[in-house]
């Protein structure tokens, strides 16, 4: 797909979530702005590239207050923190839980600063920014010790990869729950194919590969296989990994096979159930968003009841 194909496609993506959340916010409450003047801080530098900036929204109070950090979608080409929904926003601010949006470096980046795999820039990126909150959130009133995260498409990509990553130093203790909203959870291209269906053809692009061109993304598996097992979240997961919660627009009895239907297939989320309970950990999966937007609101309820408490 072209960068700019991608970008518009992101973009819509954005506005039908927003969308979809001001349907699921009709059904449980009228949603008031708390910030109407912006972020409390914003475009943060939390590392050295320009992509590297955080915007932090905090409720009214003095705090300390929980946080929950959004990761953007875009494929790992493009994106923006400014695609994080006002009204998802304003619902997590109104139980008292702060926004932290962050950019992060995307695929051309990594080409620039020569990384490989390019996705492990976007990947690395998140890790910095959610350790600069760990190192400074107190200084800006967040209570580090209650966190969560979630991203849409590639960002819950990003996310999970976060949350699921083995730590020694118990530093990821803080990551009270991680969700994906649209998420992949593998960037196994078997498993791509035994998941979601023969006819998808993405993720080779987080490995410099053409987009497109699945075949080669195949053919080239084993030579990537060191990266997938440390990558890939389907690979991470764990019995003592943080709870999960995975929704998707899509539903299960969805026969679409348009690309991006398939690229945002809620089998990622079904599949990725399976694993996780054969490892011994149970993910709540939500499905068919598109058709009962009040899970929207489960969603977001999973992550505030968690950094709450």
């Amino acid at each position: 797909m072209g960068y700019g194909l991608s970008r518009r496609i992101t973009a819509m993506l954005a506005i039908a979530g927003l969308a979809f959340f001001l349907l699921a916010a009709g059904t449980c409450e009228l949603l008031a702005s708390t910030d109407r003047d912006g972020p409390a801080f914003k475009d943060i530098a939390y590392g050295s590239d320009a992509r590297n900036r955080m915007d932090i929204y905090k409720p009214p109070g003095a705090g300390p207050f929980p946080a929950i950090i959004y990761v953007h979608g875009g494929g790992w080409w493009n994106g923006d923190k400014q695609y994080l929904a006002a009204n998802a926003r304003d619902y997590m601010l109104s139980k008292g839980v702060a926004v932290v949006a962050i950019n992060y470096r995307n695929l051309v980046e990594a080409k620039r600063d020569r990384i490989f795999p390019p996705v492990l820039a976007a990947l690395e990126d998140t890790k910095s920014a959610y350790g600069y909150l760990l190192k400074n959130g107190g200084s800006l009133g967040i209570d580090n010790t209650r966190l969560a995260i979630y991203g849409a498409s590639a960002g819950g990509f990003n996310a999970l990869w976060l949350a699921l990553s083995i730590n020694e130093d118990g530093s990821l203790q803080a990551i009270k729950a991680v969700g994906g909203i649209d998420a992949q959870t593998t960037i196994d291209p078997f498993e791509m194919r035994d998941w979601v269906g023969p006819s998808i053809n993405y993720g080779g692009h987080a490995f410099g590969l053409p987009e497109a061109d699945f075949q080669s993304f195949l053919a080239q598996r084993d030579k990537f296989l060191n990266y997938i097992s440390t990558l890939s979240p389907s690979y991470l997961v764990r019995a003592n990994s943080p709870p999960i919660v995975l929704l998707y627009s899509g539903g299960l009895q969805d026969q679409s096979s348009d690309h991006m239907a398939l690229v945002h297939s809620p089998k990622f989320g079904a599949e990725f159930q399976k694993t996780a309970e054969r490892n011994g950990h149970a993910v709540t999966f939500l499905e068919g968003a598109e058709r009962i937007p009040a899970r929207y609101s489960d969603f977001f309820n999973f992550l505030i009841d968690r950094v709450v408490k």
